[in-house]
Parts: structure tokens; C-alpha cells; sequence
């Protein structure tokens, strides 16, 4: 889930052809495994990717794309997608790619119903499962964000992504420092060279400090 493809910028004439390559483009970049960003206050004010809003994402553009890319036709890919999924309901890989879609524009509820479709069929696939959770936690429901990676992690307990992610939503959303403790030490013992540890291991200690509850407000 960790692929990009840098696009190039050229412009099509032929409709057709135009939304074809949309389509391709957009299957390379949405398929970013999802990541909560930690933040100030308790909702993050970054995308997760690493991305922040900008101009970019708001007319529609994936993060990541170019200067110059010609911009995406969200409804139309969307429509090419649904049409997909139709014309192949056991293919859990095409709602996949629409609910990540739907996620890099922020239509999170709508990108969680997609995940769900896939999940469906593939119920094992850890990346959509942690990546739906993330979706629950962005539309503020932090205990189904939990509960997903949880089956997440009953898959493979050694997932990353989903331990970061448990680590930032039990900070910055339930405020249960010990949860996230766990799960650093857990992260920590995986991946120590993990960039996102140090920060993170300020954030519980300056939770700690401020009585074990909320983190502080700046």
C-alpha cells in the first residue's frame, strides 16, 4: 500500500482516453496505507500521508501529484469505479480502490462504506481494515476506529501502521495514556528506528505530566 507513482503532466484532447488515465492515476496514489498525524488539538489538522490541506487537495488534486497535473474528475472517477465494482462483485480490490479515493478527498463516510464492501470479501486485508478505522476516527467516532484496528491487529499483531495509529487515537482521542504506552512499546520494539517514536513518546510523557488524562491544550 506504500507505492506512488509520480505522474506526468500532459494534456489529453481525446475524453476517453483522459478518463482513462484518470482512472490509472488515481489507482496508483490512493492505494497509501492511511495514517493517523498526530496534532494539536485532539483532531489531527493534517492529512494522514503526511500531507497538510492546501490548495492542491481542496480542487481535487491526490497529494503527492505534480504541479501541473491536469486535475481530477472526482465524479467521474468515482462513476468508472462504482461501474467496475458492478460488473465485478467479487473483486474486493475495486471498491478498495474507491473507498481510498473517497478517503483522499475527505468523504469519509462515503469511503467507509466502501471499505466495508471490500471487507466483505476479503475481510482479512489488515490495510483496509486499519485504513476504515482511521476513516471512523477523522468522522470524530474514536471507539470504532479502536475496534477496527483491534481486528486489525487480531490478523497481525505485528501490523505498524495500525500500532501508530493506535498509539495517536489513544492519545489524542480516549486520552488513555497506558493503551498508548502499550502500543510504543510494542511499535518501539518492532521498528525502533521509527520516526514518529520520538515525538510520540513526548506526547505520552507530556500527557503524563499533565495527570495522565487529556493532553495538555497549547
Amino acid at each position: 500500500m506504500k507505492k506512488e507513482t509520480i505522474l506526468t503532466a500532459v494534456v489529453f484532447f481525446v475524453v476517453g482516453f483522459l478518463a482513462g488515465y484518470i482512472t490509472d492515476a488515481q489507482m496508483n496514489w490512493s492505494g497509501r496505507q492511511k495514517a493517523v498525524m498526530p496534532a494539536t488539538p485532539a483532531m489531527p489538522s493534517e492529512m494522514p500521508g503526511g500531507g497538510a490541506p492546501g490548495a492542491a487537495q481542496d480542487a481535487g488534486m491526490p497529494p503527492g501529484l505534480p504541479e501541473g497535473h491536469p486535475p481530477i474528475d472526482t465524479a467521474l472517477v468515482i462513476k468508472q469505479l462504482q461501474e467496475e465494482a458492478e460488473q465485478n462483485p467479487k473483486d474486493s480490490d475495486i471498491p478498495l480502490k474507491l473507498a481510498n479515493f473517497l478517503y483522499d478527498q475527505r468523504q469519509y463516510q462515503q469511503a467507509i462504506e466502501w471499505y466495508q464492501k471490500s471487507l466483505a470479501i476479503n475481510p482479512k486485508n489488515v490495510n483496509a481494515r486499519t485504513d476504515m478505522g482511521t476513516a471512523y476516527f477523522y468522522l470524530g467516532q474514536t471507539g470504532q476506529a479502536l475496534e477496527e484496528y483491534s481486528q486489525s491487529l487480531a490478523i497481525d499483531p505485528d501490523h505498524k501502521p495500525t500500532l501508530l495509529n493506535v498509539i495517536v487515537v489513544n492519545l489524542e482521542g480516549t486520552h488513555d495514556t497506558a493503551a498508548a504506552q502499550r502500543a510504543w512499546d510494542r511499535l518501539h520494539n518492532l521498528d525502533p528506528s521509527n520516526p514518529a517514536l520520538q515525538s510520540l513518546k513526548q506526547k505520552l510523557d507530556a500527557a503524563r505530566g499533565s495527570g495522565g488524562g487529556a493532553l495538555p491544550r497549547q
